[in-house]
């Protein structure tokens, strides 16, 4: 696959042929130790932040948040089926995390592009 290229993976998130290189480059344990405090943090109810992000926000973010937290529930996922879900996070948050809480912004900047 050429870097233009997409494909869909079996999540449904889309991987570049560029994803082997950034997959090499990070450190699986570490990324999905910060995707699944993400899914945490955002869609368990005991914390209410749902609530508090603004209809655009849940619109664009939930959905691919939802799709990683499926995802990162079993154990059967490669690393760049990780990175793709991780930088699908957060592409579909960085226009929204000025209106983040402070914890929610910091996690999300630690995934990569």
């Amino acid at each position: 696959m050429s870097e233009n290229e997409m494909r869909i993976n079996r999540f449904g998130f889309g991987e570049s042929g560029d994803m082997d290189d950034l997959a090499r480059t990070v450190e699986p344990t570490e990324l999905a130790m910060v995707l699944k405090s993400i899914v945490r943090l955002v869609l368990a109810e005991e914390t209410g932040l749902l609530e508090t992000l603004t209809d655009e926000a849940q619109a664009d973010f939930v959905v691919p948040l939802g799709m990683a937290g499926k995802m990162l529930s079993g154990s059967d996922y490669s690393v760049k089926e990780l990175v793709a879900a991780a930088c699908t996070v957060r592409y579909c948050a960085e226009p929204h995390i000025p209106g983040f809480p402070s914890e929610l912004s910091r996690l999300v900047s630690q995934l990569p592009r």
